[in-house]
């Protein structure tokens, strides 16, 4: 199991699920994501699919009907039930390739930096197919995505040189989603070597080096697929 970035396979996700947790609350610290797609699941029950430690789902699970919590690692779900104890709150722990939910249950699905951790790209569109599966006629599914440029793509040597990110980007609109939303938002850590820890713990020294602040902005795309009736 390797260490140095976010991938399925990788301890910050499972042993070390402690750094995860801090650099998942430092991102987006202006909670624009939320205040973006918290019109979409008012009154809709809501798949968080890749829901890690429940950072969204604490945010919305009030505003839905019923609300799933969906990830593979145990250790993430167990610090999100710690966050989140509503009734219409349900966890699952599991592959998001084969989601134990009925055909067409789900209104709407948030998934959020998850696909790009599949690195095999025949297992992205199963994940896909799945989510295509549980979604109601005419239901909504929202990825929340790096966008090309800014400081956070800039330290993890995503840019200038952005095939990474935009082949990625695209694959996702080969697959039928479009841009819902694009903003400029901001990590935000205790201080700046928090932010370089954090960043080193993730990628490396050489990435958490060029970490110069407390303060870093990101560049996101949420994308945006409806179910065909």
């Amino acid at each position: 199991m390797t260490k140095l970035n976010l991938s399925e396979k990788s301890k910050n996700y499972y042993e070390e699920n402690n750094i995860y947790e801090i650099f998942s609350l430092a991102e987006d610290y202006p909670n624009k994501i939320y205040k973006s797609l918290l019109p979409e699941v008012k009154n809709k029950v809501v798949l968080d699919l890749g829901c890690g430690t429940g950072k969204f789902m604490e945010k919305f699970y009030k505003d839905t009907i019923k609300y799933y919590g969906l990830d593979l690692s145990n250790q993430q779900l167990n610090i999100a039930k710690k966050k989140v104890k509503g009734n219409n709150v349900e966890f699952i722990c599991c592959s998001a390739e084969k989601i134990p939910l009925k055909d067409n249950s789900i209104d709407v699905i948030i998934s959020t930096w998850v696909l790009g951790t599949i690195l095999e790209e025949d297992r992205r569109k199963k994940v896909i197919k799945e989510m295509r599966r549980v979604l109601k006629k005419s239901g909504s599914i929202y990825l929340v995505e790096n966008d090309i440029g800014g400081e956070f793509e800039e330290i993890r040597n995503r840019y200038p040189d952005i095939y990474r990110t935009k082949s990625y980007n695209d694959s996702l609109e080969d697959n039928g989603f479009d841009c819902y939303s694009k903003f400029e938002t901001e990590f935000k850590f205790d201080n700046k070597i928090q932010a370089q820890n954090i960043f080193s713990n993730i990628w490396g020294n050489q990435i958490g080096n060029k970490v110069s602040n407390k303060i870093i902005k990101q560049n996101i795309i949420i994308y945006k697929s409806e179910k065909e009736v």
